[in-house]
């Protein structure tokens, strides 16, 4: 069941990114840091929602997403992640169509999904390919040098 993050779910969205077995320390640290912007200013004022795909009290995934600065109708999705044994259960299928759904019924027009260009991050790709996304621009040595930023966008 998909749902509005909670206070809860901090712990588990946590073990979800560092288990991803993708995202850097900084990133799983960011990850926190956004989480705790939501519960304590909220959406409205921070720019960030967190949805979770529950079963039971077990969150088996997250999506942050929001609308991008200086824009009209235009978002970002944050992060998505699947925790590792629940992945192949359509889970990421469900966790972005929601955010996609949410994001049209804001206004929004466009979601863009920023992520790396390295190997692992292929299946990644491959994912956001199979929902309707495609490659808007390459930056090369955007990371570091090697690691390419490769924007998805999709128009909703």
């Amino acid at each position: 069941m998909i749902a509005i993050a909670t206070k809860a779910d901090g712990s588990q969205i946590q073990d979800i990114t560092k288990n991803a077995g993708v995202f850097s320390l900084e990133e799983i640290e960011c990850v926190s840091e956004l989480f705790e912007e939501f519960l304590n200013l909220g959406p409205e004022h921070c720019g960030y929602n967190f949805i979770v795909e529950r079963d039971g009290g077990r969150v088996l995934g997250y999506a942050c997403y929001g609308p991008r600065d200086l824009t009209d109708g235009v978002f970002d999705l944050y992060w998505i992640a699947v925790d590792p044994n629940a992945r192949r259960n359509r889970v990421g299928y469900t966790l972005l169509t929601t955010s996609e759904q949410a994001v049209r019924e804001m206004g929004g027009r466009m979601l863009i999904i920023e992520t790396s260009g390295t190997p692992h991050y292929e299946p990644t790709r491959k994912f956001y390919f199979s929902m309707g996304y495609e490659i808007e621009a390459t930056i090369k040595d955007f990371y570091v040098k090697g690691d390419d930023l490769m924007i998805f966008t999709k128009r909703l």
